[in-house]
């Protein structure tokens, strides 16, 4: 009873100080929001009071700012387990560039600073902000850091700007009559969105976010061409790149009958316009380029890292079959094996790549901790022989006591599998007639049930697996019942009406 107390207790701290951590970095992401809400009013108020300027925009933006940075530079706004220990000289707490960020709403409103950059910086200069602008750049430990990561900027200075350019196109469209640098302006955000979207062609975006939002740019480029076309037919100038018209026209004059030029002459100023729109627009295609390399080089990593926890897992996986079986030499080997795997193959890409923690590693981790689980709880410490399959010891690991670093979530998924392979161990041992170690099994699951019910507060995907270890539970139950008839009714064979497979707390999967 101590030790499940002991290991309630050890995880109801870990959960504690996760929650809280995340509370923060929600309360943070309410902050960012409430932040850019204040500098969007702001502009609108500069803009509806024609340009008096109370000095209210540079207070907002420069809080907005400031938050940020404060936000990139805290280690508590991260999810990094692999670098948690990582510190500077000066004995503070280094934050990787591509450290996780703590909740998936710190990264979005990330992502939605660099848009409100994006977009105000095309409106005053009419270019795209480069990865590595001044606003994008903050100094932690005298080294200059991206506030940004590629996939933010992506996301929101590029892609986000187009959304925004082409819904700024329709409102200044809604005043082409009365606005003479209307019609130019909308022609060069389309040149601007057509030169974004070309750029992110040359990306290989696998299915993600990302990617949906990629998918989304080529509408944005469509509205904006609508427009134009819309403003050509209803006399305005501009419109098809096709229709010749006076350059005159667009300062008030009057609007003149256009014509179609013919084919050759076309094609010579399609090539013209797109060489001025790339020299004017000023696309930093060298930085995207280099962004472009490094997700590329990520991607390689991903698959990589993929490959070689598939060989992990399996690992694990065969080590708790060796242990069904009674080898326990065997599942040690594999155990230990798989442990190598991750030390010394899998962690070094992650120390490259942080934000590969979660997905097919946290797998490897997962089928890991239950092998040790399960190891641990037939043969305790002593030696691994000397069990055998006739008599399980009991122990259970706690969290401190897995060799690797493990996340708590990565522990309960664990220890929830566990159930599992007890209910099988039950059913082996009950057709021996062994009801001491079925009664074992059953103290042993109703003690983890009870552990995680105790804790309240349970992660998402524990939470799905809590129904079978209900069902674990419920079919030991069972067993010891049949157990109990076969010693009354003097029978010598036993015939379980469980299941083995139906202890499968993990889809079944081999």
């Amino acid at each position: 009873m101590a030790l499940w107390m002991q290991l309630t207790t050890q995880l109801e701290e870990r959960i504690k100080t996760e929650d809280e951590r995340f509370q923060k970095a929600s309360k943070r992401s309410w902050e960012l929001n409430a932040a850019l809400v204040r500098c969007e009013m702001a502009h609108e108020t500069l803009t509806s009071s024609d340009g008096d300027d109370d000095g209210t925009l540079a207070k907002e933006e420069e809080i907005f700012d400031k938050l940020v940075r404060e936000t990139v530079l805290s280690p508590d706004m991260y999810n990094n387990i692999v670098h948690d220990s990582s510190t500077s000289a000066e004995g503070e707490t280094e934050v990787h560039q591509r450290a996780p960020r703590l909740g998936g709403s710190l990264s979005y409103k990330l992502e939605d600073y660099a848009r409100y950059k994006a977009f105000h910086h095309f409106l005053s200069e009419e270019k795209l902000l480069s990865p590595n602008a001044p606003c994008f750049i903050t100094t932690e430990n005298g080294t200059q850091r991206n506030i940004l990561t590629d996939e933010e900027y992506l996301g929101g200075a590029c892609i986000g700007l187009c959304h925004d350019l082409a819904k700024y196109g329709v409102t200044r469209a809604s005043n082409a009559v009365d606005d003479a640098a209307a019609v130019p302006f909308i022609k060069r955000a389309r040149d601007a969105v057509s030169l974004i979207l070309e750029e992110l062609l040359e990306f290989d975006f696998r299915n993600g976010p990302l990617r949906r939002k990629y998918d989304s740019t080529k509408y944005a480029l469509k509205t904006i061409e609508m427009v134009l076309y819309e403003l050509s037919v209803a006399g305005a100038v501009g419109g098809h790149k096709g229709l010749v018209g006076n350059e005159e026209d667009v300062d008030g004059g009057p609007v003149k009958k256009m014509k179609i030029a013919d084919e050759d002459k076309n094609e010579a100023e399609d090539v013209t316009m797109q060489e001025k729109a790339e020299e004017s627009l000023a696309i930093p295609k060298k930085e995207i380029g280099a962004l472009r390399e490094r997700m590329d080089h990520r991607d390689k990593l991903r698959e990589i890292l993929i490959k070689t926890c598939r060989d992990g897992q399996k690992g694990a996986k065969q080590a708790i079959f060796a242990m069904h079986r009674g080898d326990a030499n065997r599942a040690s080997k594999l155990l230990n094996d798989c442990e190598n795997c991750v030390k010394n193959d899998l962690i070094p890409i992650l120390e490259e790549e942080p934000t590969l923690r979660y997905g097919s590693f946290s797998g490897v981790l997962e089928e890991y901790v239950e092998g040790k689980l399960f190891y641990a709880w037939l043969h305790g410490d002593g030696d691994n022989t000397s069990n055998g399959l006739n008599q399980a010891v009991g122990k259970i690991l706690l969290p401190d006591e897995i060799p690797l670093k493990i996340s708590t979530e990565d522990y309960l998924g664990g220890l929830c599998d566990l159930t599992g392979e007890i209910g099988r161990f039950a059913v082996a041992r009950g057709t021996v007639r062994d009801k001491e170690s079925v009664k074992l099994c059953l103290e042993s699951n109703k003690s983890i049930y009870m552990t995680l019910k105790m804790l309240g507060k349970l992660p998402k995907n524990i939470s799905k697996k809590m129904g079978m270890v209900t069902k674990s539970v419920e079919k030991l139950e069972r067993v010891l019942y049949e157990q109990s008839l076969m010693e009354m009714t003097g029978r010598k064979e036993f015939a379980s009406g469980v299941e083995v497979k139906g202890f499968d707390n993990d889809g079944g999967e081999d």
